[in-house]
């Protein structure tokens, strides 16, 4: 790193001092420099050495991540730098000329390579930037290039994903004993980095890899800025998941309740379509939001199925189809856990007495203790409440069992999202 920064400042020096040479010095040093000068052989005296190259990955702009292709597109500059043992010269000999701005088209470059490309296998940069060379031999060369690589999305967190994209770049055709790579900086520069409005950076690292060739790993860390899909799919898939039970709440002779339940889920499978556009076509890893947006498709075919009978069940005609005795005793059972009390049956006679007082004036009070001991003998109800109908309709039980499939499917979707935010947490 001290060696690259070294020659950065060594350039920037130089840079001024190039204004004080003339024209003529500068034409008769290219003349020299270039008059016995091959780019095709690698500048090293002795070829059996590897040429160093230095080399740093500058992020201008992260142009796009597309999940359902796998792709990323950035704009990046390479900072490269290496010596060149064929341009060296003495400045004094040259009216103190102490650096040069040539055409790339001139000089031996270590071409580099996207090793990951997402399209063609091309050099990074074109033929059209410039490269500054010192009189001391040193090249200092600053491509840029619209990149499109290859990234493996993870989108079992949509929209709350991270992605991990590396950028493998290499002096391709060149053995490590030819070229060697060197990487300066730990991290990924963001020098001149625009904002992304839907991605945010949040850490870099480079490493390096030599076996045959080498090859430079740039690793950049996005996360999504998931406000917007939280706002426009996220919010409104759970507040149709928590509107769907209100479809027991309708009264059954509203017309409505089969055309609600069935409005619900088309709206499920329309979520589901937005957000299945965004997903990778691979099975793994599969999003969380797409298990959850499923399990609300399941619960709302439910919903829909439990309502047909629901509207069944309350069409019934008692006469034609009588209440069974276990569906009235799971009723009466229902009705005294939640809405009655336990009274004894000479109570509930003199209740019923006592509110048709009018009609019984004409018995004496010894009939009517006996009546009152009769009935209390009698063990034909054990348990009934103060607005306890004496008989139970279809009707009836399918208000109360409405009743208990708000109350379930509210729990069930309320489970449902809780699991789902801790998944994606």
């Amino acid at each position: 790193m001290e060696q690259f920064l070294v020659l950065l400042v060594t350039v920037l020096l130089c840079s001024n001092v190039v204004g004080a040479t003339t024209m003529g010095y500068t034409k008769l040093l290219l003349q020299d420099l270039f008059q016995n000068y091959s780019k095709d052989i690698r500048p090293v005296e002795d070829q059996s050495k590897a040429v160093t190259v230095y080399m740093d990955l500058d992020v201008v702009s992260i142009n796009d991540f597309n999940e359902v292709e796998g792709t990323i597109s950035v704009v990046i500059i390479l900072y490269i730098s290496w010596t060149d043992e064929s341009l060296v010269w003495n400045s004094t000999s040259y009216g103190n000329t102490t650096a040069l701005t040539i055409t790339q088209r001139k000089i031996w470059l270590p071409k580099m390579f996207l090793c990951n490309p997402a399209d063609s296998f091309l050099p990074i940069g074109s033929k059209h930037f410039q490269v500054k060379v010192i009189s001391n031999g040193s090249v200092l060369w600053t491509p840029g290039a619209l990149m499109k690589g290859t990234c493996a999305p993870d989108v079992s967190k949509f929209p709350f994903d991270q992605q991990i994209c590396t950028l493998e770049v290499s002096p391709w055709g060149y053995s490590s004993k030819e070229v060697k790579l060197n990487i300066p900086s730990s991290t990924v520069l963001f020098t001149y980095f625009s904002t992304n409005t839907e991605w945010d950076v949040i850490g870099s690292a480079t490493t390096h890899w030599s076996q045959s060739f080498d090859m430079a790993h740039y690793k950049i860390t996005i996360k999504r800025r998931h406000l917007n899909f939280i706002v426009s799919v996220v919010t409104p898939i759970i507040m149709l998941a928590f509107v769907n039970p209100f479809v027991f709440i309708l009264p059954f002779d509203s017309g409505e309740r089969a055309s609600y339940s069935i409005t619900v889920l088309l709206a499920f499978t329309v979520y589901m379509t937005v957000v299945s556009d965004r997903m990778p076509a691979s099975s793994e890893p599969m999003s969380f939001i797409s298990y959850y947006l499923l399990s609300m498709v399941g619960i709302s075919v439910v919903i829909v199925t439990m309502n047909i009978f629901q509207m069944r069940t309350c069409s019934k005609h008692d006469v034609d189809e009588p209440v069974h005795e276990w569906v009235r005793g799971v009723y009466l059972h229902y009705q005294n856990i939640f809405r009655g009390k336990k009274i004894n049956a000479s109570e509930q006679f003199e209740r019923h007495a006592g509110t048709n007082g009018e009609a019984n004036n004409g018995l004496d009070n010894k009939g009517t203790q006996i009546q009152v001991k009769e009935r209390a003998q009698a063990d034909t109800v054990s348990m009934v409440t103060d607005h306890q109908p004496e008989i139970v309709t279809w009707h009836m039980v399918a208000k109360v069992v409405d009743k208990f499939y708000f109350v379930l499917f509210l729990i069930v979707n309320a489970f449902a999202t809780v699991a789902y935010f801790i998944g994606v947490n």
